[in-house]
């Protein structure tokens, strides 16, 4: 029990470096020990270990306030990389982006393109190509409409994506982890991330509306992404509500304020969030306040919605799913 113990600090205490020196990018022994309260033999221990793994490299010697110089300690961003390959409708259509991102949340190369179908093998060219320039790549994450359990596709835009064979495919092709994370959960994740503090215990509902596909939420609750079982949390588009989402007019103000408003109200009655972003390229200025209202009259004005319209759904897709993919990472590093 004692060398289980002790295992647990000595990750705990890694984990507590890593952070700080990436953070910090490089620091000496001595400005790591004042950072995280470790001491400097404890400090000089772990980095040995993560110099032996090539994620730290000893630098240049810098003095060090009067005394002996000390090593410069340089935090290797490119130490591993996560290819990120996600898509939405744009334009009505089928648009995939691709990036590699290193340690430090740094893109380090892109590339998209448009789509017509969207098959099991359509993402193997441009996978072949970054594996081919980055062999340092330890995982690669899927953003898309749908729902994951277990490596099995369940639900999905793409029907040709739906089973057991699409993520299996790609993990044996490339030897790596493939993680699957549904569009809106990067979105709202994304959303999180940049507007709300760090370790806030507020809920967020963020809404897209594909327009070619029925809607989807994400759902943040005490800072992380809730998927329910099955991970079938979400599925919005699916509840009887009475609305025919595919051929619902997205430019009539009234059946738009009517079908996102009685959805808006549902939400609210289920999980009563702090804040509700609704997605979509069809938004104009004041249909937020409409929803609101409409959403607050059906709930005879017993709960204060606070909504809001972002037409940054790409930018928050894309940080989502950099945080949940550097996140895996570390933790498969542990």
């Amino acid at each position: 029990m004692k060398g289980a113990n002790n295992l647990l600090v000595k990750m705990m205490n890694q984990r507590l470096v890593r952070h700080t020196l990436k953070y910090m990018r490089q620091a000496t022994k001595q400005e790591l020990a004042a950072k995280t309260g470790l001491s400097v033999v404890t400090i000089n221990a772990l980095l040995m270990d993560m110099i032996a793994a090539g994620e730290v490299h000893q630098g240049e010697m810098v003095p060090s306030n009067g005394g002996r110089p000390s090593s410069l300690y340089h935090y290797m961003g490119g130490y591993q990389h996560a290819v990120i390959l996600y898509g939405y409708q744009k334009d009505k259509r089928n648009y995939m982006k691709l990036l590699v991102v290193n340690l430090f949340e740094e893109s380090v190369y892109e590339e998209a393109e448009y789509m017509e179908q969207v098959l099991v093998s359509s993402f193997e060219e441009a996978l072949d190509r970054v594996f081919a320039q980055f062999p340092t790549i330890h995982l690669i994450a899927f953003g898309l409409p749908g729902a994951e359990q277990d490596g099995i596709v369940t639900i999905n835009d793409h029907p040709a994506l739906v089973g057991s064979t699409f993520i299996p495919y790609y993990e044996a092709r490339y030897g790596v982890p493939v993680i699957f994370v549904n569009d809106i959960n990067g979105a709202v994740n994304g959303y999180y991330h940049q507007h709300c503090a760090e370790g806030e215990s507020e809920t967020v509902v963020g809404i897209y509306f594909p327009r070619s596909y029925p809607p989807g939420a994400g759902i943040i609750i005490n800072g992380g992404v809730y998927t329910g079982y099955q991970n079938y949390a979400g599925e919005v588009g699916h509840y009887p509500l009475g609305c025919d989402w595919l051929t619902l007019d997205y430019s009539d103000e009234q059946q738009l304020t009517e079908a996102v408003g009685q959805l808006v109200a549902m939400i609210c009655t289920v999980l009563a969030p702090n804040q509700i972003i609704l997605y979509g390229d069809f938004w104009s200025e004041g249909n937020d306040q409409s929803v609101k209202k409409y959403a607050e009259q059906l709930l005879r004005d017993s709960f204060c919605i606070q909504v809001a319209i972002s037409n940054q759904f790409e930018n928050h897709f894309e940080q989502g799913l950099i945080q949940i993919s550097l996140h895996e990472l570390e933790n498969r590093r542990e």
